[in-house]
């Protein structure tokens, strides 16, 4: 729920494949995500973007969750953020920890209390959201979803009233999950992690790694940081009750993790290089890398140049950080003593669509997005959400991009059942694979391209 499940993908290059070689890319480029959970893709794509000044690129967002629409803009804010405030290296292990850790930093703690005051300023003062963030736009938000996004800003500051256990919840939900195995659950991980994850391709994902994330919710440590502070982006169901809030706790993936989005491939191959099954590095690792590329190239607008002094190199070491050290209570200093409230930096050439959470069900209805995309992204659990029609909504000779369930602790039965699903819908709605499926290989994304026309 909170993160996808494959690869981070430049959309404008995958279109840009699908075009003669001769052809230019259009001047606008208008781009669906159905259900991404993660920013992954816009980042990708934003970071390349400075190769191609003239092209502007509109990104919708479609989420069935107000919360991640949340969590949506603080990721991205991190991104963006004033190069003053926060250094590359600062905004990779900002980002890591908030992507994907139920326990972060005090650091983090902090930033996202004082951005969650700025970006309740943003959404609620229209004037000052396009000073502060030109590429946001929340046109298409209901006042009613404005104000549950304040309530969701408001519930991530620091406050002895905005308690969220969530290292109790990760542990409940186990319990629940594992029932008698619960007391041999180190085993049982270990199965899920060797004989569905690895197997199915995630293999850079090492046992220890995994073996604490499961444990304690936590998927990216170093040992010169202690996590302690829970991370209130995995709120959901939040209301309001005067001053304090209820919510349904932790929700979401619990069982694959938050590895693939940025940790299973890079340039450099001796980074995901093993040993007798023991990688050199861990996902945790190359994640470091792939995201630090992203928040360079997109600071700086040139190409990111590997240093191997960047990042960590932990592949078969055990760190024991993520340690619930104030499980009891909440931090409460004034939001006011740090402020990153300075405007976001970007690209120009960008524009993010925030889409009311009501449009999930009835996109494809809506006249504005009749033939209005050149690329589609379908997230694997938003597969069924689509409904008679949705083709309506892709131009001719657009890409159309399925996420299927290979990365994940899914059978193989059930991600060939799946990816079977998305052939034949894909079959009838006449698209045209782009995805070579004579390759004895595994897809975490099948390509499809709407035929033109013409070629029908």
């Amino acid at each position: 729920m909170f993160w996808g499940f494959c690869e981070a993908l430049d959309l404008v290059q995958e279109h840009r494949k699908t075009l003669p070689a001769d052809a230019p890319l259009p001047e606008t480029l208008n781009i669906l995500l159905f259900g991404s959970g993660d920013p992954r893709h816009i980042l990708s794509t934003a970071s390349q973007l400075y190769r191609h000044p003239q092209l502007r690129v509109n990104v919708y967002l479609a989420e069935g969750c107000i919360e991640l629409l949340a969590r949506h803009m603080v990721l991205l804010a991190i991104a963006f953020e004033n190069s003053q405030l926060l250094s590359v290296k600062g905004k990779t292990h900002l980002f890591m920890d908030l992507f994907g850790n139920n326990l972060i930093r005090p650091f983090s703690s902090a930033y996202l209390s004082s951005k969650a005051t700025e970006l309740t300023n943003i959404i609620t003062d229209a004037e000052y959201g396009q000073r502060q963030a030109p590429m946001f736009n929340y046109d298409a938000l209901r006042y009613k979803e404005r104000d549950q996004l304040e309530a969701v800003f408001r519930f991530w500051t620091n406050s002895p009233d905005h308690v969220f256990n969530i290292a109790r919840y990760w542990e409940d939900r186990m319990r629940s999950q594992l029932g008698v195995r619960y007391d041999h659950r180190h085993g049982a991980f270990d199965w899920d992690l060797q004989m569905r994850l690895r197997e199915n391709g995630a293999r850079q994902v090492c046992p220890q790694e995994y073996r604490h994330w499961r444990e304690t919710g936590v998927a990216f440590t170093f040992p010169e940081y202690e996590q302690s502070d829970p991370n209130k982006t995995f709120v959901v169901g939040l209301l309001r009750n005067g001053r304090t809030f209820v919510h349904r706790g932790s929700v979401g993936d619990n069982m694959t993790g938050p590895f693939g989005s940025f940790g299973q491939k890079c340039p450099e191959e001796r980074l995901t290089r093993s040993k007798h099954g023991v990688n050199d590095f861990r996902s945790a690792d190359v994640t470091e890398r792939n995201v630090l590329q992203i928040m360079y190239e997109i600071r700086e607008q040139k190409p990111y140049c590997f240093d191997p002094k960047d990042i960590h190199q932990f592949g078969a070491h055990q760190l024991d950080a993520g340690k619930n050290l104030n499980k009891h209570t909440a931090r409460a200093e004034s939001i006011g003593s740090i402020r990153y409230d300075r405007p976001l930096e970007g690209c120009e050439n960008l524009r993010i669509h925030f889409l009311s959470v009501e449009d999930v069900l009835r996109v494809h209805e809506l006249d504005r997005f009749r033939n209005k995309f050149d690329v589609v992204f379908v997230a694997g659990n938003y597969l069924n959400l689509v409904k008679e029609g949705f083709g309506r909504i892709w131009k001719e000779g657009s890409l159309v991009c399925f996420e299927t369930r290979q990365l994940t602790v899914f059978s193989k039965d059930e991600i060939k059942a799946h990816s079977e699903t998305i052939k034949a819908y894909a079959k009838k709605e006449s698209l045209e694979a782009v995805t070579n499926f004579s390759i004895n290989k595994e897809h975490s994304v099948l390509f499809y391209k709407h035929a033109l026309t013409g070629n029908k």
